[in-house]
């Protein structure tokens, strides 16, 4: 398949899956939890750059999408590990002493 033809198939998925969900938004059949989250333009350079990644021979520009969506959303990112890290440390420091209690012990018999 050449280029022009990857172009053609990953842009009219892209309009396909747009105009669908469009459609169900209009007839109120997507949640609007779900219409916030897939109609806010943040995620549009997400979105298209999965569709990219799944039907374009060159990974490279769903790639390059797909970053830049996620750089527009890096302060949600930001906020959401922000939780997260507390509770690395505890978390690690449970692993590690699972790993000795219940480990194999090469001196056990």
């Amino acid at each position: 398949m050449n280029i022009q033809k990857d172009n053609r198939l990953a842009w009219g998925i892209t309009l396909l899956l747009f105009g669908l969900l469009f459609m169900l938004r209009q007839l109120n059949i997507l949640p609007p939890d779900i219409s916030e989250i897939v109609f806010d333009l943040k995620n549009y350079p997400l979105i298209i750059g999965i569709v990219f990644l799944f039907t374009h021979k060159n990974k490279t520009i769903g790639l390059v999408l797909i970053t830049v969506g996620l750089l527009f959303r890096l302060s949600d990112i930001i906020r959401l590990t922000q939780n997260i890290s507390d509770f690395i440390w505890p978390s690690l420091l449970i692993i590690a002493g699972a790993i000795l209690v219940f480990g194999k012990s090469k001196g056990r018999k």
